[in-house]
């Protein structure tokens, strides 16, 4: 009776050590598990805060927030990215030396890509922007507009006279407080003036026709005047060589060189134009 009891307790013993090893294999198993970083939970959260004092400054109204309040906020935020910041990189530091001991790596680049990326955006929002850059083309034709608008000005105050050819210049600067950048062309050849008057227009008084060539591009030279001789095309462009020019109706414009006798340069000349382009080859 004895021999056969025994194999009964047995399997009795075994039925119970059976959950124990399972509850110990279980303990071992959760014991093997990565702990989460506590530097890693703590960067996540002054994320999550450091995004909710920024979206209170964002979406709230001005009377909703306390003078003093609002001078607080950014600075407030800032130290809070950089805690997070400090944290995220001791905590990467150490879940790389735990070997496997300690999880929380991905909220660990979390913490430190987060607060570069909004860095750089709020040094990029708080740079000066970059000053359009104006064209040498665009900077001769608006110097030489402008002197045409003083010469027409001063036209104006003297009984429609413009000023007299070898002194148009000084005319400029003295009485019209022209700037003298405005008589240099960037890419003329350089001098003091980079503008003829033309002589003509001067001589047509005040009969001056509105499409009649004022001021053009040529050579350097201060108080200089002349006719279509002294033109100069300082512009090279895809078509050709063109000059800078203003009419006596104010209009400023680039001419090319082919092109510069076909202007109304003469009392006259406008009409002359005219009838030639009027008049039909004659049939043989």
């Amino acid at each position: 009776m004895n021999d056969e009891a025994k194999p009964d307790e047995t399997e009795r013993n075994e039925q119970i050590e059976e959950p124990q090893q399972a509850e110990q294999d279980e303990q071992t198993q959760q014991s093997k598990k990565p702990k989460m970083c506590k530097l890693a939970v703590l960067s996540f959260i002054c994320l999550i805060a450091a995004s909710v004092i920024f979206a209170m400054y964002l979406f709230s109204s001005e009377a909703a927030i306390p003078l003093r309040l609002e001078k607080l906020i950014f600075p407030v935020d800032v130290a809070v990215l950089v805690i997070a910041f400090v944290a995220a990189v001791v905590a990467l530091a150490k879940i790389k030396s735990s070997t496997g001991a300690l999880a929380g790596r991905r909220l660990a680049l979390l913490g430190i890509i987060v607060p570069i990326v909004v860095a750089v955006a709020f040094v990029r929002s708080k740079a000066p922007p970059e000053e359009p850059q104006v064209s040498p083309v665009t900077e001769c034709m608006e110097g030489i507009r402008q002197l045409g608008i003083g010469l027409l000005t001063y036209a104006q105050a003297n009984e429609g006279k413009l000023p007299a050819a070898q002194k148009w210049c000084d005319v400029l600067v003295e009485q019209m407080n022209a700037d003298e950048a405005l008589f240099t062309c960037p890419v003329a050849e350089g001098g003091r003036c980079s503008y003829s008057l033309n002589k003509y227009a001067v001589e047509a008084g005040a009969d001056l026709p509105e499409n009649m060539v004022l001021l053009f591009e040529s050579g350097p030279g201060w108080n200089q005047a002349g006719g279509s001789e002294l033109f100069v095309a300082s512009h090279e462009t895809r078509r050709g060589s063109a000059g800078s020019v203003v009419l006596s109706n104010g209009e400023a414009r680039f001419v090319f060189e082919e092109n510069i006798d076909e202007l109304n340069w003469k009392p006259g000349q406008d009409s002359e134009n005219k009838e030639s382009e009027s008049e039909e080859p004659e049939e043989e």
